[in-house]
Parts: structure tokens; sequence; C-alpha cells
């Protein structure tokens, strides 16, 4: 029987508990077999990101791929966008690739995301074959003399280099002052740099890798950023720019100090790559201002479940300018096919740099949507169940309204939306709520937290009389 091993981004859990070396040695062996046997190659590119438990779960890995057969190109500690972009580029002729990270999750946990040739995600039918080797066993060790070889790599080289062409050099009277926090993670060794050979006054927080993320959570949110923005006001400084563990997704604070959504930067930069007739794709979770952009440029948006394989699974098949997700992760499909936080402030800045205007100037010419988001704790084995007596209850409620089921349960009204749907890489549940105003956002996320609340409290109750 066929278990499931994949979530929304390739396969996570705790740290020697699921995710044990055992584990992670056998599927990396598995994946090792697809590419000998799918892609008739055999050199696998390897990274990490900071956690305490990357180095045990890489070694594992590696130790997999070698029993396959594969030739490793170790890079150890990269950002996520530089692996992708190393396969994808060839420039040393990797035949795929396997990033340990567990990105913006809680510490004890971690994971593991695999890259085709091409440098996109694994997703869908891949990850079903994986899955399928895997419980049935069928793949095959290499024979002594076939064990595969480590070699070193430099994956973040290679990286640099792309963002230092895609970048804009500035003189001595355009440089900005940058906040850049690296939350403890991979792009410590990589943004900081990059700026400041671009021309730029960089101030760093948190650029000290560490995988018990002392100055703040991996997760770049709000409430975790809220020292970036008194630095940034402190400072006065022009921006601020923050990453989560493995550097995939980038979230921005202002030139007045205040935290910028995912999706409003997302809009930002598809309003600039944008022509008329482009496609943009993004998650259902993404916020209704990339539709107004869509509509003044004359171009279409395609919605997909939340994650980013669904995203870039979407741009591939519609020939899309650009895809994003509402939690700063962008996509730009010519240079890379995956999220990608380096690309994302290198074009932030390239948009500053032409406009000759500020973030916060840019940002007031567009209308104002207010979003508010919330979670609830739920145990995996409950979100499927939750999510259809979710369903049921606002079919009941709600008959005459639309409701979009892409990826959960979202309900549409004529001034804003709230969207349930579970999380696939955390034991939690989430609510979005949008309005065009605030305290139409304030009310939607009310109901959504009531319902979703009295709904998993029947569930727990049901379990607890059975």
């Amino acid at each position: 029987m066929v278990g499931k091993l994949f979530g929304t981004t390739g396969i996570r859990g705790t740290a020697n508990d699921f995710l044990t070396p055992e584990f992670c040695s056998k599927i990396a062996c598995v994946f090792g077999n697809y590419v000998k046997e799918k892609f008739n190659g055999k050199n696998v590119l390897v990274g990490m990101d900071p956690r305490t438990s990357s180095d045990m779960i890489r070694t594992a890995v590696i130790s997999g791929l070698l029993s396959a057969g594969c030739d490793v190109y170790d890079s150890g500690i990269a950002p996520t966008p530089s692996i992708q972009y190393a396969v994808k580029e060839k420039i040393y002729k990797f035949d795929a690739g396997i990033m340990i990270t567990g990105s913006h999750i809680p510490m004890d946990r971690n994971g593991v995301k695999f890259f085709m040739p091409d440098g996109n995600e694994v997703y869908g039918k891949i990850e079903e074959e994986l899955e399928s080797m895997y419980f049935s066993n069928k793949f095959k060790r290499a024979s002594w003399d076939g064990i595969g070889k480590i070699y070193p790599a430099d994956a973040g080289k290679i990286y640099k280099e792309m963002l230092l062409r895609e970048g804009i050099k500035v003189r001595e009277e355009e440089r900005l002052t940058i906040i850049v926090d690296t939350g403890h993670g991979a792009q410590s060794n990589v943004m900081p740099q990059v700026l400041r050979e671009l021309g730029h006054k960089v101030v760093t927080l948190n650029a000290q890798m560490d995988g018990f993320f002392p100055g703040r959570p991996s997760e770049p949110d709000k409430k975790n950023l809220e020292n970036l923005m008194k630095v940034v006001r402190a400072l006065n400084a022009d921006i601020g720019i923050a990453f989560d563990g493995d550097g995939d997704r980038t979230i921005f604070i202002d030139d007045k100090g205040e935290y910028v959504m995912g999706d409003v930067i997302g809009a930002i930069i598809a309003d600039y790559l944008m022509k008329e007739k482009d496609v943009v794709v993004t998650g259902i979770s993404t916020s209704a201002i990339i539709d107004y952009v869509a509509e003044k440029k004359g171009g279409k948006v395609i919605r997909t479940k939340v994650g980013a394989a669904d995203v870039v699974g979407a741009i591939m098949k519609n020939n899309a300018v650009f895809g994003f997700e509402e939690n700063g992760g962008s996509i730009f499909p010519t240079l890379n096919l995956g999220r990608e936080g380096g690309l994302t402030v290198i074009q932030i800045l390239k948009i500053l740099h032409e406009k000759k205007k500020k973030l916060s100037e840019i940002i007031a010419e567009y209308p104002k949507f207010y979003q508010i988001k919330e979670k609830i704790q739920c145990r995996d084995e409950l979100k499927n169940k939750l999510t259809s007596a979710i369903k049921e209850k606002i079919k009941e409620k709600y008959s005459e309204t639309k409701i979009d089921e892409t990826d959960g349960v979202k309900i549409l009204f004529d001034d804003g939306w709230i969207l349930f749907r579970p999380s696939w890489t955390e034991p939690i549940y989430r609510i979005f709520a949008e309005g065009k105003t605030e305290s139409k956002a304030k009310e939607l996320i009310e109901f959504g937290r009531k319902i979703a609340n009295e709904e998993l409290n029947k569930l727990k109750y049901k379990l607890l009389i059975v």
C-alpha cells in the first residue's frame, strides 16, 4: 500500500523522528534510482540550510545517493534557489538536485526537496512514482564497484554571479541604505555581499547562521520582523529586507518602517513585467490586488493551489511571465523555476531605481486591501475532515455565494473573501480573510475563526465518544 510522503513542498517532518537517517537515506536512494532510470543521469547537487538537523539529514541523503550509484556534488549550506539555478543552468552538468531545508517551519522540523534536471521541484505524478518505489522497495543498490563518489561544489558562487549580472550597479549618489535580516539562514553569506557589490550601504541583522534562530524565528511574518521595522525607522533606511531560513522567500519593510505584504510586492513586480495579454500565476490565497493589476495591464491571472510546485506547473503550462505567492515567494521563469528570494530583491531594487521613487510612494499608487491571516492547531488526520465539514457549513449558509474549491474552501463576496485551507507542512489549519475595508476583514476573520473552531471541536468530540 502506498502512503503519503510528499506535502505542499517536498517531504517534511520532525528531525530524527520522521526524518531519521534511515528514512532519508532510503528516499535519497529511491530518487537516485529515478534520476538514473528516467533522466539517464547520475550527478546530483546537494545543499542544505543551517538547521541543527541539516547536517545529519544531508549526510544520510548523500549516503543514499552514493548507494544508488550517483555521484554527489556537495554544496554545503546554500540558499534553495542557488541549488535550483545551478541544476537548471547545467554549468557543471548536474542532472538533479536535493535541498535539505525546513524553510520557515519550527526548528525541530526539517525537510527534503527534490529537483529535476530543469531545476523544477518534483511534484504531482513524479511524487507518486517516488512514493510507490519507496513503499514497494522497487529500487536497486549499486554493486560495490558502482558506488558513487563525492565532489565539492559551490552553488552559492554560481548564484551570486547570476544575481550580480541581473542587478544594477549604482553610483554613490544613487545608493540606498538597506537593512538585511537574513534570519540566521542560508542567505547570510549571499545577499549582503551581492547588495554591497551593487553599490548599496548594507546593515545586517541576524546574519550569523544558526539553526536555533536566536534572533528571530525563521518565518518572516510581521510579528517576527518588529525589530527590523524599528531598525529601518531608527536608521532612516530606504528599505528593509527579510528572508526565511532557506532564502527562497523575501519580505520587505518600506522606507517608513511598515511591513509590506508579499502579495503587494508580487503585484508591483507583475505590473512592471506584464504586457497586454500576458499571464501571471499565483495561489488561491493571494490578494485581489493582482486582479487590479491584470485588468489595468490587459492581462490574465490564473490561481492555483497553494505551493510553489503548483504555481510553477501553471506557469509552464500557460507560458506565464511571472508567478508569486502571498508569502513572499516570487518566481521568474526565464531565470529560475522556483521561488526566488534573491531575484525578488534585485527586481524591486530595479523598479525603485527606474522609477526614482521610494517603496512607500509606489505602494500608495495601488488600491489598498486589508488582509488578516490566522491559524489554529489541527492534527494532520483531522484536516481533510475539517475541510469537508466547513464546506458543508458554508454551502448551507451561503448557497447563493460563489465558492472556490481550488484549495480548501474560498468564499467570494462583493467586498472581500475568506479562505479555509489546511497546511501540509505544519499541524495547523489556516484561515485567510480580505476586505476592501479593515472592518470587513475583521468581520470575515471573526466569522472564519468561529466556524473553523466549532467544526474542529465537533470532530474532536466525535473521536472522544467513538
